[in-house]
């Protein structure tokens, strides 16, 4: 696999400064504001108000803190010039220790209420990142204050663990802003913390300042605030369709249209759906490898309106169902290699199952390529007998009803009735 190159940054030594002052190429002069206050203490019957072990507490790291803002600045610098290209800070867990205490009170002072432990993990439980769940991925990087999760929409790919990761890919995805930050204690996220996600350059100052992404995810995913999620929508969905791209987070209809509107999109009038990698089904490379199916999505199809548009979703799915049940595989995308055939059939029932519940909304009667393969592909269908059809309520009856019905055509044209 081919690793991509990153300088690392001296980010971490210790400067005990108040203000340190540089000048870019326009000579105006740039400004760091020291961001340390004794104010900026998490008080001691605030953690024991909020849960935190008094072990898992981080100190105002300002020195620290000051060093970031000049690794900042000098990436700032090296942006606006065009003879010089931009280093990439390293994501280490001293810059991450450094970071925790500053973003909680950062989200804290914008609106983020605390929540508990167990509120927490029961958010990550259902990001499938919970602690028990996160043990079986080797790409998840557990520190003591944090652990790490990379994102398919920040650069990760499932191709990447796929064979195995060797010593030179671990060093990459733990320093590289691939992944999404979740913090130990304080109990919230950091999406990609990359410098300019804190840091902001306000005429000449450099100050400690969240992203409004970061604040907004927060407030959403552990505040439940419809605010920050229409907000969300409107600014920044790339990192709602994360949540469900990344964590199989299936359970927000709002998320599942948007992602459904993104792909409807994407593929009007087109019937090639080979680049739907991720969506429906996804192979993930943990300990033991195993297929995650988003059956979140494909219940929200089923709660679109009846309509032109929305009839396209049969055909999708049709297709999506015909790639599946190939048996050359040379024919369908490169991503279908890593599903076994077990896993394809399972994949392609589902999909059945939830193609005929929407035929049932409009009405329709014809033949489908699924009817085909049911009464053609004895493999298929033995499979569905032997998983009792994945226990999906009345599927063995809509299957035996749809082969009766194809059999009966089959005869029909045999005889020339």
């Amino acid at each position: 696999m081919k690793i991509m190159k990153f300088i690392i940054l001296s980010v971490l030594s210790y400067m005990s400064i108040g203000l340190i002052c540089c000048t870019n190429k326009k000579g105006t002069e740039m400004k760091i504001v020291h961001t340390t206050q004794e104010k900026d203490s998490i008080s001691s019957s605030l953690c024991k108000k909020i849960g935190i072990p008094e072990d898992m507490i981080l100190p105002i790291n300002s020195q620290g803190m000051d060093s970031l803002m000049k690794a900042y600045q000098t990436s700032y610098l090296q942006s606006s010039s065009e003879d010089e290209e931009e280093d990439e800070v390293r994501i280490d867990e001293r810059y991450i220790n450094i970071l925790i205490p500053y973003a909680f009170n950062d989200l804290m002072k914008r609106g983020f209420v605390p929540v508990s432990s167990a509120v927490y993990n029961k958010k990550l439980e259902g990001l499938g990142l919970a602690s028990e769940q996160r043990q079986k991925f080797p790409y998840v990087y557990e520190y003591k204050h944090y652990f790490s999760s990379p994102s398919i929409m920040q650069g990760w790919t499932d191709d990447m663990a796929e064979d195995g990761i060797d010593k030179k890919e671990r060093e990459y995805i733990r320093h590289a802003p691939i992944s999404n930050i979740f913090v130990k204690g304080y109990n919230f996220c950091l999406p990609k913390p990359m410098l300019d996600s804190f840091l902001r350059n306000n005429k000449g100052k450099i100050a400690f300042h969240l992203s409004d992404e970061i604040v907004h995810l927060n407030r959403f995913l552990f505040n439940d605030s419809k605010a920050s999620f229409a907000w969300l929508l409107h600014n920044n969905p790339d990192i709602l369709k994360d949540l469900l791209l990344s964590y199989g987070y299936d359970t927000n209809e709002a998320i599942n249209e948007l992602v459904l509107k993104d792909i409807s999109t994407e593929y009007a009038n087109v019937e090639d759906v080979s680049g739907l990698i991720n969506t429906f089904i996804r192979k993930v490379y943990g300990k033991k490898p195993h297929m995650e199916i988003r059956e979140g999505l494909m219940k929200t199809i089923l709660r679109l309106p009846v309509n032109d548009k929305n009839v396209m979703w049969q055909i999708i799915l049709e297709t999506y169902i015909d790639y599946l049940l190939r048996k050359d595989k040379a024919e369908g995308p490169y991503w279908l290699s890593h599903f076994t055939w077990e896993e394809r059939y399972k994949a392609a029932a589902y999909l059945g199952y939830y193609l005929y519940k929407d035929r049932l909304r409009y009405q329709q009667n014809g033949t489908t390529g699924f009817a085909n393969e049911l009464y053609y592909n004895d493999e298929f269908r033995t499979n569905l007998e032997k998983h009792h059809y994945f226990m999906l309520p009345g599927f063995k009856e809509t299957c035996g009803n749809i082969y009766k019905e194809y059999d009966f055509l089959v005869k029909s044209s045999h005889t020339g009735e």
